[in-house]
């Protein structure tokens, strides 16, 4: 398959700080990347290289011409800064508009396909309204709108969640995911674990400006995440034809014991969200004891991460 990007040994200095060290890695079509890392790790200075924003000091970034316009890349590429850029003296609707007219569409199209951004981020009534008469949240889900108007080829997406309700990130990576099944490829930085864990295929994770790791998400998880132990209570009792699952063990109740309690452990590379998702469509969940999450998140609060 060919690689909609190739990253070759770039570098980039903010004076005498090197905020990346010799990175290298491939994107491909349909790949849904997260990119990680903590405070500082130099995540927006790679999505700024990538989008453009930046010249990297040392290396190359290739996009390949099939998928990215060479004459004008806006027209293949949606970009979401980590802070608000926008025409603050410009409507809801003009500024998610422009995003159109910077991709070279007609006004006419563009028109449709406006309406139809506000209206996946649910800001279709507030298309009228000044931009600082709309609250962070709603801002950002302009933000977003423009970035995704066009139908982009590649999303370049940098905290996209920040101050979004957890109904409205959901959405975003739900729609980015169709995305993804349609070709698209998309990158995003997020603190969401929860999302990148549930839509991510691949994982960048950066270390101090330098590449600690680049490939499978689940292969990720697999090796850097221990298997880890549940104490769930059910509403009602525990059921044994309800022991087949593809993400976790599940241990039968002691005699003597709470028939309405289980334990579980869960398989290799398996996140508890999945698990619990699982167990909730046969059962519902009352409690979860000794909870502790089974994948990122348990993986970037054991030091790694702040």
């Amino acid at each position: 398959m060919d690689s909609i990007i190739t990253v070759n040994n770039i570098s980039f200095f903010y004076k005498n700080l090197q905020a990346l060290k010799d990175i290298s890695f491939l994107v491909n079509p349909g790949d849904f990347v997260a990119l990680m890392g903590v405070n500082g790790a130099g995540k927006s200075t790679l999505l700024n290289i990538l989008h453009g924003t930046l010249s990297p000091c040392q290396g190359e970034v290739y996009f390949n011409d099939k998928y990215i316009s060479r004459k004008n890349p806006y027209a293949s590429i949606g970009f979401s800064a980590q802070r608000l850029v926008a025409d603050w003296f410009l409507t809801a609707w003009d500024n998610v508009f422009m995003g159109c007219i910077l991709a070279g569409i007609s006004h006419r199209e563009a028109k449709i396909m406006t309406e139809s951004a506000l209206n996946r981020v649910g800001l279709i009534d507030k298309a009228d309204c000044q931009l600082d008469t709309l609250s962070g949240g709603q801002q950002q889900r302009i933000q977003i709108a423009r970035s995704i108007v066009h139908g982009p080829q590649l999303y370049i997406l940098d905290e996209p969640t920040t101050g979004l309700d957890a109904q409205y990130a959901e959405n975003l990576f739900s729609f980015l995911e169709t995305e993804r099944r349609r070709g698209k490829t998309i990158i995003v930085s997020s603190h969401d674990l929860y999302l990148l864990e549930k839509y991510c295929t691949k994982l960048i994770y950066l270390e101090n400006g330098k590449l600690n790791y680049f490939g499978d998400l689940n292969n990720f998880l697999d090796k850097n995440t221990p298997v880890l132990r549940y104490h769930i209570h059910l509403k009602e009792k525990y059921r044994p034809n309800d022991d087949i699952s593809a993400s976790y063990f599940i241990r039968t109740p002691a005699a003597g014991k709470d028939l309405n309690c289980i334990e579980i452990e869960l398989k290799k590379g398996c996140s508890l969200s999945a698990a619990l998702a699982e167990i909730a469509q046969k059962n519902d969940i009352q409690n979860i004891k000794n909870l502790a999450e089974n994948g990122l998140r348990s993986f970037f609060t054991s030091g790694t991460e702040e």
